[in-house]
């Protein structure tokens, strides 16, 4: 048992009643810690040391009966002796079955050795049996007869009988005092049951969970017997440590059950409200006076089951609620609803409980609802808001508050539940059309509908809110205004709805709009202008840094914050701004990633994959939409997966991959792709296709398409597609060098804002159409805008054209240059076609006798470092890469290099000889 003091005292008592001394033992000690095992222990040593011994358990249920435990202990005595006095409780009764009790004792003492009377429990007796024990032990004690009376009592328990008081505060009284074991104790135990030395390590582990309450120490040891005969596989919740399995709940429930209906009421009003609840909430929960609240608390606590007043495990607090009948437990989280709301606690709390209790009945139950799950999903709870916004719906009676929880709901689903968004907004259309939705809630519903593709339902919702909507208050024509900023960045092809133009004149200026508005409200303005602004050629590097600076702070589960997120990194996108873009979308992906936003960590995927397609990091670009892509069809694509799926076309035929580019056309758009900016890099990706395929009529056609819809909606910047750069290839395979140049010079004669990667195309692209010794100029300043831009892919295609241009001119070590510069950054784009076209360009060196004595020469002229980095230059590694690959920065790197061309009188990297590569080597 682990109580090494109580079996000393246990071996005095039993020397005491050997020696015929009457003894009144009180076994003394809180649920749980072996009262009842150390009484029977008491009892079998002494009727195996010859005495007489008469034991009964007084029980609960039996405290109202008279003489109920009296009864039991004559009814051992001699079962056919009636009882006298049964069921008279005056005084004349008491002494009835006090003489009776007393003619037993003294029959029994006729025969060899004590008598011994045992109650286990005593603290539950009823009080007339109580006082019967008392009087018989008072009268016995001064004739010194060998009679001893052993008990047991909860200490906890305040004793509600003056007389049982008595009884065990006499000073002739032994007393057994039984405590939670210490730590110490508790190895002791588990070393004296298991040979397994490493459920002793574990003691520690074992005392944290119990208190020490020896009856848990033991469930915990039998549990830890079970897991071992059964994999850890089979038992959910096995690691390292005790494990908690039945045999701990069984004994959980026992301590519960032995401790009174009140305790274990008190224990499950503690499960219920949590940590943070005092006595005072639990007077009100448990409908019990104050003083019993504290007693039964005292109880669990000195049990060990709680520990300042929490439950000392989390699988002790699930056992206690699993004692809670249904029907009882949502009543109980009702009054728990109830008390914490008139106590003015947090509404996450109250929360808790309304979501297990169901529909809520008071008034005051949906603010709470819509509270608690804005703090939720602030937080990142996503399910936690959900459910909440959930029982809201299902408890609002308001029609119009109703559906802008719906609204709501629908909003968060759509980040968490892929493919459910669509339904959800669709059942809301025929509340707006008839009125039931506010006009503020009912927008950014349209503007929903607009980015799942549901472009007619969009229009017809909007100009529904128009023509009813007050165009006078301030909140709905902002709103008002962030729709149509969307329409024009993002759905520039869809139809303005009929009372738009008209409610348009009548609201106030923009201006004044945004002054008014909330910061939050003027970030949303913000965040679409901008990205408006950049699309019609009207961005600068302000903007950019404006955008960037824009999502600096805040989180996905900030509405204000989500609603910027695909504007502003779309803005850096196509302001070439592709290291502060890809940093933004990072740390939003990483957040959606570990909260299990499927519907936002695809989006971000999407322009993650945007920005490695324009960084010619094709592998990258087909891993991101790939992943964005794989949990949706064609037929249910969004505005952002149709994005992703362009993305993922152009990136496989920049690879070589055909087939799987056509795999992204076999099924065919829907036609409301075409209205919206998402068409333009569908049309840009398809034609790419075509004209890798060899069928540059229909590679034009896409493109001209593509570039008339741009010119049509004011959006012909090659920041957003480089159409005149596809079609102008088109039309050099059909051998018509003229219009591809007309293309190609008014791309880069366009005023506004240009992104030195479209410009590098277009040089790239031009060049082709020019003799060769022009050629060479401009695949000189090509290939300087496109290593600025950082487009590997297309710097590998401008290299490639740079070799062979060289070859033709007979200038065979800078076409090598070029040519084997260009073969390495096509396997680091993962362009597997692009190797075997530049083999032609860049054949194997063959080394000859002539040249190593000059070049040997020159390379000695070099420093260590110097060599070092002239030799990575000449095989084509950018300084960055040079940097990384020397563990040093970009700046001694571009000093190296000067002292070597100044050393080898050359001007540039691609004036090093090739053969400088295979000296080095």
């Amino acid at each position: 048992m682990g109580h090494s003091n109580a079996r000393t005292e246990i071996d005095l008592l039993l020397e005491r009643v050997a020696k015929g001394v009457g003894t009144l033992a009180v076994v003394n000690g809180p649920t749980g810690v072996g009262k009842s095992t150390l009484l029977r222990a008491l009892a079998d040593r002494s009727r195996a040391a010859g005495a007489t011994v008469f034991s009964t358990c007084a029980l609960p249920e039996e405290r109202n009966e008279p003489f109920s435990v009296v009864q039991q202990l004559l009814a051992q005595t001699n079962p056919e002796t009636p009882l006298n006095g049964h069921g008279a409780p005056g005084h004349t009764s008491v002494w009835s079955f006090v003489a009776q009790l007393a003619q037993s004792a003294v029959a029994a003492l006729t025969k060899p050795g004590p008598v011994v009377l045992v109650v286990d429990d005593i603290h539950h007796a009823d009080p007339l049996s109580i006082r019967c024990l008392r009087l018989l032990t008072a009268r016995f004690a001064p004739l010194a007869l060998p009679l001893s009376v052993f008990v047991s009592w909860d200490a906890t328990v305040e004793a509600t009988s003056p007389i049982l008081q008595e009884m065990l505060y006499e000073t002739h009284v032994c007393s057994v005092s039984l405590a939670l074991l210490n730590s110490d104790a508790v190895a002791r135990m588990i070393a004296e049951r298991s040979p397994d030395p490493i459920a002793v390590e574990l003691a520690s582990h074992y005392h944290e969970l119990t208190g020490g309450n020896p009856l848990l120490v033991s469930a915990l040891m039998e549990d830890s017997q079970v897991k071992a005969a059964v994999k850890d596989s089979e038992l959910p919740g096995s690691d390292c440590g005790p494990f908690a399995g039945d045999a701990f709940q069984r004994a959980v429930q026992v301590c519960l059950h032995r401790m009174g209906a009140l305790a274990r009421l008190v224990a499950q009003g503690v499960a219920l409200l949590g940590e943070n609840c005092d006595e005072y909430q639990l007077s009100e929960l448990c409908e019990a006076p104050l003083g019993l609240i504290r007693t039964a608390l005292r109880r669990l606590q000195a049990s060990g089951l709680l520990v300042g007043g929490a439950f000392r495990h989390k699988r002790v607090r699930e056992i206690v609620l699993s004692t809670i009948p249904s029907a009882t437990m949502i009543e109980m989280h009702h009054r728990a609803a109830r008390l914490l709301h008139a106590h003015g606690a947090p509404p996450e709390a109250i929360a808790f409980h309304l979501l297990a209790a169901g529909p809520v009945q008071d008034t005051w139950g949906l603010p709470v609802l819509r509270d608690a799950a804005r703090h939720a999903l602030a937080a990142g709870q996503m399910d936690l808001g959900i459910r909440c916004l959930k029982l809201a719906d299902a408890s609002c009676t308001d029609d119009r508050t109703r559906y802008e929880i719906k609204a709501q709901l629908a909003e968060i689903c759509a980040m968490v539940e892929l493919g459910g968004a669509l339904a959800r907004y669709q059942s809301l259309k025929t509340s707006i059309l008839t009125g039931l939705m506010a006009p503020d809630t009912a927008l950014p519903v349209a503007q929903a509908m607009l980015w799942n593709a549901q472009v007619h339902d969009a229009v017809e919702v909007i100009d529904s809110i128009v023509r009813r909507a007050d165009v006078d208050r301030p909140d709905i024509c902002v709103e008002m205004q962030v729709t149509e900023l969307q329409i024009a960045s993002s759905f520039p092809g869809v139809q303005r709805p009929a009372g738009a133009s008209a409610a348009a004149r009548s609201r106030p200026a923009a201006a004044a709009l945004t002054a008014d508005a909330s910061p939050a409200v003027r970030a949303r303005l913000q965040a679409h202008q901008s990205l408006l602004s950049v699309l019609t050629g009207n961005g600068d590097a302000y903007i950019a840094a404006q955008a960037e600076q824009s999502l600096q702070t805040g989180s996905l589960f900030d509405a204000s914050v989500r609603a910027c997120v695909v504007p502003a990194v779309l803005t850096l996108i196509y302001s070439s701004s592709l290291d502060s873009a890809q940093r933004t979308a990072n740390r939003f992906l990483t957040s959606a990633a570990e909260s299990e936003l499927p519907g936002w960590t695809a989006v971000l995927r999407g322009l993650l994959a945007m920005i490695a397609l324009r960084r010619g990091e094709l592998d990258v670009a087909v891993e991101h939409s790939t992943a964005a892509l794989a949990p949706t069809t064609n037929r249910s694509l969004d505005t952002h997966g149709w994005l992703a799926l362009a993305t993922l076309a152009e990136a496989h035929t920049s690879i070589g991959n055909h087939d799987k580019a056509a795999q992204c056309f076999a099924t065919a758009a829907a036609p409301a792709l075409f209205q919206t900016r998402s068409g333009l890099h569908y049309l840009y990706a398809r034609g790419r296709h075509h004209l890798a395929g060899g069928r540059p009529y229909a590679a034009l056609a896409d493109f001209l398409t593509c570039g008339k819809q741009a010119q049509q909606w004011d959006m012909d910047t090659p920041v957003l597609v480089p159409w005149r750069v596809g079609a102008a290839e088109a039309w050099l395979s059909l051998d018509q060098k003229e219009k591809a140049a007309g293309l190609l010079e008014a791309q880069l004669a366009m005023r506004g804002f240009a992104s030195t990667r479209s410009r590098g195309m277009a040089l790239r692209a031009l060049a082709a159409t020019r003799d060769f010794k022009e050629r060479l100029t401009i695949l000189d300043k090509s290939m300087q805008l496109l290593q600025a831009g950082g487009d590997r892919y297309e710097l590998v295609r401008c290299l490639a054209d740079l070799s062979s241009a060289h070859r033709a001119i007979g200038d065979k070590d800078k076409a090598r240059t070029a040519g084997l510069r260009a073969r390495r950054m096509a396997k680091v784009c993962n362009a597997d076609t692009m190797p075997e076209a530049l083999m032609v360009a860049a054949p194997p060196l063959e080394p000859t006798a002539e040249w190593p004595v000059k070049i040997e020469h020159d390379f000695d002229k070099l420093s260590k470092s110097e060599q070092r980095v002239a030799t990575l230059a000449a095989r084509g590694l950018t300084n960055r890469e040079i940097a990384q690959e020397l563990f040093v920065t970009v700046s001694t790197v571009e000093q190296h290099l000067t002292r070597v061309y100044k050393k080898m009188k050359v001007r540039s990297r691609e004036d090093l000889p090739v053969k400088l590569r295979a000296t080095a080597a």
